[in-house]
This record gives structure tokens, sequence and C-alpha cells, in this order.
């Protein structure tokens, strides 16, 4: 074999490791991402508790309820390394759910500002645990976006080629003149080594 011919299989072999790696890597960060959502959901579940005087308060625990369910079956998804459009769907139902969840809670306090109805306790620790699951929802978003980037270039790897083969047709530089060389590569990255 010659040396540019293991160095070739030396790169292919790096390359194909690194990329195994970056998709162990996502698929980790994507599981502790979920587990994150999932224990906020469970303490915002918790924390829903001052406005139990509410009109509201029986839609806003099925809404944490809803959202504490989703998160959990989304951290069980990314955790046994499931299907990426099984992710994708599920991050769009939390989103969604979160999204509810974060307008009833205006509505309420809208409701308590106009005096039909008294929230008993700060909200503060809530609004920031709000704050913090949504950014945690959108690089789970993220990160899931680059997984099945990821997952669609492995897809479409190109067939591969033989290294050294010259095609004579297809590189002649003049006609009837027959030079020897070797090509590497293809399109628009090839180059030609004539001697």
């Amino acid at each position: 074999m010659t040396l540019f011919a293991k160095t070739a299989a030396a790169l292919t072999l790096a390359c194909s490791v690194v990329s195994g790696t970056a998709v162990a890597d996502t698929y980790r960060h994507i599981d502790e991402l979920a587990l994150t959502v999932e224990r906020q959901a469970r303490a915002i579940e918790r924390e829903v508790a001052v406005y139990r005087h509410t009109a509201d308060y029986g839609h806003l625990l099925v809404d944490t309820r809803r959202l504490a369910r989703l998160a959990e079956h989304m951290h069980e998804v990314a955790h046994n390394h499931g299907c990426v459009a099984h992710l994708e769907s599920d991050l769009r139902q939390l989103d969604s759910a979160f999204h509810h969840l974060e307008r009833t809670i205006e509505h309420i306090e809208e409701d308590s500002f106009r005096g039909h109805c008294r929230i008993h306790g700060s909200t503060v620790h809530l609004r920031r645990l709000m704050h913090s699951m949504e950014l945690n929802i959108h690089y789970l978003q993220d990160d899931v976006r680059v997984l099945n980037r990821v997952r669609h270039r492995a897809e479409r790897v190109s067939p591969v080629r033989p290294f050294g083969h010259v095609d004579t047709r297809l590189y002649n530089s003049w006609p009837g003149y027959h030079s020897r060389g070797i090509t590497i590569g293809g399109g628009s990255s090839r180059f030609t080594i004539r001697f």
C-alpha cells in the first residue's frame, strides 16, 4: 500500500470516528437538556400553587401536568437515542404546551391586576423558571436540528472511489497527446499531476 493510500485510509477512518462522536455528543447533550426540562416542568407544577385561589387554577394544573408528561416523554426518547423525527415531533408538542401555559399564566395575572382574582405569594421564581425552561426548549430545538443535519449528511455520503485511478478519456489536455499522470478528487475539487 502506498504512502498516499495509507494516509487517505487513515484520514477516512478519522473522519468517520469524529462524525460518530459528534452524533453521540449531540445525543448526550439532548438527553441532559431533556432531563433539565423535565425537572423544570416538575418544579413549575409545584410553583403554580400561588394561583390556587384563582378561577383558572384547575386549567393551570391540567396544563402543568401535561407539560410535565411531555417533558418526561421527551427525556425518555432522548435517553434511548430515539428517532430524530420523533424528537422533533415531541419538541413541537412541548413547545406548544409551554406557550399555552405561558398564555394561561398571563391571563390569570391580567385578571389579578384588574381585581378579578387574587394571587397569594410571589411569582418571581415561577417567572424565572419559565424563562429558563423556554431557553432550554429552544436549545433542544437547535440540538435536534444539528442532529438531523448530521444524520442527513451521513446518509448522503458519496461512493468511495479508488485513489490514483486515471480515466484518460476525461482528462486529456491535447487531442492526440497521451500523457501519464494521476488525478485525485472529482468535480470542482479535482487536481491532476502529469508526468
